[in-house]
């Protein structure tokens, strides 16, 4: 009776990594695909045949290969980026695009140019980059200034322009996105609180 007890208990405890480790192949596959390929022409059956994990699989977890290739991109991003709180907003605001510049390395950073590139012209990934990744964001940082007493129809402006130069200067790299540069962009769209030190 003991026996029976712990091998099920066992049988539990084995499942659950299993489940990640499928997840995990599914997501590597679903990147290397979208490097080599471009993210618009990775297809479940692409990430079936690289990553082993049936399409049925695949289906049973993501609606669609733009939703992979998403979930892929963030898994690992998501904890990155999350919002810190400084004490004033300003700060909170230089803290988001800093952790996200950190966040976003060399092989990050062109994968996200593709991905919103391609976007453009794929209605499914652009839904999944919506959903995944601008709408998410933009919550968190309205949140953030609602904390602080700013009004939606504000706030909405404010991530416009902070993030609309962020994404530009990503796109079109003419000069680089360091510390000096997110202090003067937060600085001139916030010019009403205390500079930051």
């Amino acid at each position: 009776m003991d026996m029976t007890r712990l091998t099920v208990g066992e049988t539990k405890q084995a499942g659950r990594p299993r489940r990640e480790e499928i997840s995990e192949k599914a997501r590597g596959a679903a990147i290397r695909l979208a490097r080599e390929l471009g993210a618009e022409k990775v297809t479940m059956e692409g990430v079936a045949s690289q990553s082993g994990v049936a399409k049925t699989t695949l289906y049973r977890r993501w609606p669609s290969a733009p939703h992979l290739v998403m979930d892929a991109f963030l898994a690992d991003l998501h904890p990155l980026i999350a919002y810190r709180h400084g004490e004033t907003l300003r700060q909170t605001l230089i803290y988001a695009l800093t952790d996200l510049a950190s966040a976003l390395d060399s092989k990050r950073r062109e994968l996200l140019c593709h991905l919103i590139g391609a976007a453009q012209s794929n209605s499914q990934l652009r839904q999944a980059f919506w959903e995944s990744w601008i709408r998410p964001r933009r919550e968190e940082g309205l949140k953030a200034m609602a904390a602080a007493g700013v009004i939606r129809e504000r706030g909405e402006v404010i991530l416009d322009l902070l993030f609309g130069a962020f994404y530009y200067r990503m796109l079109i790299p003419y000069a680089p996105i360091d510390a000096e540069w997110i202090k003067a962009i937060v600085g001139n769209v916030l010019p009403d609180e205390t500079p930051e030190k």
